[in-house]
């Protein structure tokens, strides 16, 4: 029994000793055992995972951007192709239209403007119609359609920054008729094509018809004024023709029927009147008769400009003061 009893707590001994020598020690540098790893690898694994996810989200974002600018550029080309559509259908218009066309340009700024109406002007190369620029200027393109409509031209000005140009109302006249210039980006001089003796003064700065008479084919404009140097084709007289106001005022010349044309020499700043006629004895004479153009303006009193506005402008203010002093009526005083 004893020997048994000796026997199992040898055995039990050699269990427990057993035991403790298989159990890990702590970590001497971390002072963790072996089964804190376990939590520690699954942080570690975490972080990593955040770092990943954190690159595919990056990733995400660039390729938005991406797709964002690539739907913004094609935005962009679809209005382009939108607006070149639009201008090709003008241009169309231009070509196909009978009465007078429309224009419309996106681009506003001058040399897109030209660039336009050259366009449209080389579209209608092999056309009766044509586009005919007059004048460039920093603010504004003047320019006429030839043969629209009932076969007339019109003027037309296109200001820089506006996307259509504006019709001058009046600046029409026949296909075969003319303009030229009375003073340079001023006042234009547009002569019907089927009465030539018609005149129309076109005055650029205010964009409307400033006056119209009659005249045969010598016009001068003297000086730092609005008036005009004509011949009348009903009497062949020559008058001074004011066309802002419509005033006239005729030359008295010697031997006034007899003159058929004038010279003008701006360097000795005279005018001279010429013509020929024969009396009743079939003698021809030469007429000739010259003045200076100062003293004709003084002699007639021809006003410059600058001081017909100025009149105008005191008329107003006159006119202004005395409706201020005009009593109400039935005011008791």
């Amino acid at each position: 029994m004893k020997k048994t009893t000796m026997i199992l707590l040898m055995i039990l001994a050699t269990a427990f000793i057993a035991f403790g020598c298989t159990k890990l020690p702590a970590s001497q540098e971390t002072g963790v055992g072996p089964a804190e790893y376990e939590g520690i690898i699954n942080s570690d694994e975490i972080k990593k995972e955040n770092e990943n996810l954190k690159k595919e989200l990056e990733s995400t974002k660039t390729e938005l951007e991406k797709m964002e600018k690539d739907y913004l550029n094609l935005a962009k080309n679809n209005e382009l192709v939108i607006s070149k559509l639009q201008e090709a259908e003008t241009k169309l218009d231009i070509v196909e239209s009978v009465d007078i066309p429309k224009f419309n340009s996106e681009k506003t700024d001058k040399n897109s403007i030209l660039a336009y109406l050259n366009e449209s002007k080389n579209v209608l190369d092999d056309s009766y119609r044509e586009i005919e620029i007059i004048q460039s200027m920093e603010s504004c393109i003047l320019f006429c359609t030839v043969g629209y409509g009932d076969n007339f031209n019109q003027i037309f000005m296109w200001e820089v920054g506006q996307n259509e140009p504006v019709l001058i109302d009046g600046a029409s006249f026949d296909k075969n008729g003319s303009w030229k210039w009375l003073l340079e980006n001023k006042y234009i001089i547009i002569e019907n094509g089927e009465n030539k003796s018609e005149k129309k003064v076109f005055d650029v700065e205010n964009k409307n018809i400033a006056g119209t008479f009659e005249s045969n084919e010598d016009i001068y404009l003297l000086p730092e004024t609005t008036t005009v140097l004509i011949q009348k084709p009903s009497s062949n007289n020559f008058v001074l023709y004011n066309f802002i106001i419509s005033s006239e005022k005729e030359l008295n010349l010697d031997n006034k029927n007899k003159y058929s044309n004038f010279v003008v020499d701006e360097e000795k700043n005279e005018i001279t009147f010429k013509g020929t006629y024969t009396n009743d004895n079939g003698t021809e004479y030469f007429v000739q008769a010259t003045m200076n153009i100062e003293k004709m303006k003084e002699i007639y009193e021809i006003k410059n400009s600058d001081e017909i506005e100025e009149t105008e402008d005191i008329e107003e203010t006159d006119e202004i003061k005395i409706e201020e002093n005009v009593e109400p009526e039935g005011k008791n005083i």
